[in-house]
């Protein structure tokens, strides 16, 4: 149960997943202390539990943290407002006790990575997705124009901040381009600042990228952080474009995949006109692309229709179904053919692997399972052969 109200007041008190116990610093005047918050039964509070290790470190004046935690949740009826009660009265302890240094207890017994960390986050806590209670991770997420989300995920050192001159580890799905903009960053601040610019600056890339993946018929799946796509423009013939994410809305670069017999009419046709004078950035990415190579539509990896039994023709013996490179179904173990007597796809090894892979199968056993790319028969693939080299 999330309580808002606990947000709000105490921002600098990060809760568990399950808001059952809360760690952090609250504010005694004009220093921060240390505390660890259990409350099982949230929002009761009958089973509070409360430590502050500097109280465990110096007995000040007697003071009996268990006692007055009894006292004041009996008088009170929720987190927030018990910790409003005990807050005071902590002050006054403080103050009493004169003969310790009390400037600098919370630099010395305090958790200085914790208190560092949580005043980075408090800057941006409308962009925090999830935070470990370790404070190992922290994700951020930031939408960009079209409400796609972006995730960073920045990875906390032990010794941090101590160690802020060693650049902080991440992950992310942006493109590689992009990437060093991030590689030299070493506070949460700069990076999460840096990752929240770049999502900005490649708003016009994000909107091709959905525009590719949700138009074009794409080969594959794809991420935020890929550039190439594959665009099928014939039976046997794909094209992968390459999409620069700084100028999204210019000419891509093309590269046909698929037999020679295939390709030949389509390289002939790049070879005799100029792809940049023919893409405009008033059509769509769609639009472009069957004008560049003259097709009338997009091939469909699959279409239902087909229930007959598929006899399959020369060049479907040797070409992939998801590269449209050409194979030799001769090596045996460096081809698979789908299950299926309707479809009996065949596929480069490393390619169905990599299909499979990329759609979130888990090795298992030595083996991979997913669905047919064409008709989403079941199938399973050794993973032995997934190394060979296409042929």
């Amino acid at each position: 149960m999330t309580d808002l109200s606990m947000l709000e007041n105490f921002s600098l008190l990060i809760p568990s997943k399950n808001y059952k116990s809360w760690k952090g610093y609250i504010s005694l005047n004009a220093y921060s202390v240390y505390i660890e918050i259990s409350c099982p039964n949230i929002p009761l509070l009958d089973n509070l539990k409360v430590q502050i290790p500097e109280l465990d470190a110096f007995n000040f004046h007697q003071f009996d943290l268990k006692e007055t935690v009894e006292i004041i949740k009996q008088k009170t009826h929720s987190l927030p407002e018990f910790l409003k009660e005990l807050i005071p009265v902590l002050v006054i302890v403080w103050k009493q006790d004169s003969s310790t240094n009390l400037s600098n207890l919370s630099y010395v017994y305090a958790d200085e990575k914790f208190h560092s960390v949580i005043e980075e986050v408090n800057l941006y806590g409308q962009y925090v997705h999830k935070i470990d209670e370790n404070l190992k991770h922290i994700t951020f997420n930031v939408l960009d124009t079209c409400k796609h989300s972006h995730f960073i995920k920045i990875f906390i050192p032990d010794e941090y901040p101590k160690i802020k001159k060693q650049p902080l580890c991440f992950e992310t799905m942006v493109p590689s381009v992009s990437l060093n903009l991030f590689l030299k960053m070493n506070t949460i601040s700069n990076l999460f600042e840096a990752f929240k610019n770049v999502v900005n600056e490649l708003n016009n890339f994000w909107n091709v990228h959905n525009e590719i993946t949700s138009t074009c018929n794409t080969i594959g799946s794809y991420t935020f952080k890929d550039v190439n796509y594959r665009i099928p423009i014939d039976i046997h013939v794909c094209v992968e474009v390459e999409v620069d994410p700084l100028n999204p809305l210019n000419c891509p670069k093309f590269h046909l995949h698929g037999c020679p017999a295939s390709t030949e009419k389509f390289q002939k046709r790049l070879n005799e006109i100029n792809p940049i004078l023919i893409w405009s950035t008033e059509n769509s990415f769609r639009e472009n692309i069957l004008n560049v190579f003259e097709v009338p539509t997009l091939q469909s990896q699959y279409e239902e229709e087909k229930s007959e039994h598929y006899v399959a023709s020369q060049n479907d013996l040797n070409c992939c179904c998801i590269c449209y490179d050409q194979l030799d179904i001769a090596i045996k173990n460096q081809t698979k053919s789908c299950v299926n007597t309707k479809c009996d796809a065949l596929y480069h090894m490393s390619c169905i692997c990599e299909w499979f892979l990329n759609s979130g199968s888990t090795p298992m056993f030595e083996h991979l399972q997913g669905k047919c790319p064409q008709c989403e028969e079941d199938m399973l693939v050794a993973l032995e052969n997934f190394d060979l080299i296409k042929t």
